[in-house]
């Protein structure tokens, strides 16, 4: 098991659980208590968890956000098979919308290299890994605006001045929650504003969502379940979802990425 898997699952048992020992994780994890413990001295360095004598605990799990170098490692197996699916929608000459949250991290390096497209986005993690993966097929353009630490993005009026010279063909989006009753929420005023511009924009919305955001509430509504073109996920929505999903938009595409 590579280590942001470690920490994935370690992040997870601590949201279900609040607390969490060292051997215990060992155990589940399959590894020495000494990894473990390195896992935990870099996760509270992030501001994740506070160690404790013999393990680790996690105030009020559900109702933290964490930071985006975060949560780019909390379900990060599911959310990489996601953008590995949505770079097989990517094609020669487009021009895509990629936005700033942990499950789009990704989206880049599964992008194949002999494709030639233009990329806008407000994510400087999306900037750092076009320069890591030194993608030069790819043409980057960058919002610009208020610049956000713990998101690591840009947003403000001329984020919005900016992105409305463009008229992405697709925009590759994801949410905090969706559920039948709210459609799609999240947690940034300035962020959901952005993401609304984007979609309205766009020619076809892709919505990257794993099974950890179904029946989740955000606090700030982004959409209706009606604003998804493609809902690509990893495991098949709750049955009242799929059902809303289907009603609001007939031709709605929902792929499953299983194992």
């Amino acid at each position: 098991m590579l280590a942001y898997e470690r920490k994935s699952r370690i992040i997870e048992y601590l949201e279900q659980n609040g607390k969490a020992e060292v051997n215990v994780l060992a155990r589940l994890m399959g590894v020495v208590p000494e990894t473990i413990r390195r896992d935990l001295r870099e996760l509270e360095s992030q501001g994740v968890l506070k160690r404790t004598h013999g393990g680790a605990v996690i105030e009020h799990p559900r109702e933290r956000e964490y930071p985006v170098q975060v949560r780019v490692m909390k379900n990060a197996v599911e959310k990489d098979r996601l953008c590995r699916k949505a770079a097989e929608f990517v094609n020669e000459g487009d021009l895509i919308f990629v936005d700033n949250s942990s499950t789009l991290v990704n989206l880049i390096k599964h992008i194949d290299d002999d494709i030639h497209l233009s990329i806008l986005t407000n994510s400087i993690k999306v900037l750092q890994e076009y320069a890591r993966y030194k993608k030069d097929n790819i043409t980057m353009l960058c919002s610009g605006g208020v610049f956000n630490r713990a998101n690591l993005s840009l947003s403000g009026t001329l984020s919005d001045k900016f992105t409305r010279e463009f008229f992405p063909n697709k925009a590759f989006v994801s949410c905090h929650g969706v559920s039948a009753e709210h459609g799609f929420t999240d947690g940034n005023l300035h962020e959901v504003a952005f993401r609304r511009e984007i979609i309205s924009l766009a020619e076809k919305v892709y919505f990257l969502v794993d099974h950890s955001k179904f029946d989740r509430l955000g606090p700030i509504k982004l959409g209706g379940l009606d604003i998804c073109d493609v809902l690509i996920t990893d495991t098949e929505p709750p049955a009242e979802l799929t059902e809303q999903l289907k009603l609001s938009r007939p031709d709605m595409e929902i792929i499953i990425c299983s194992e």
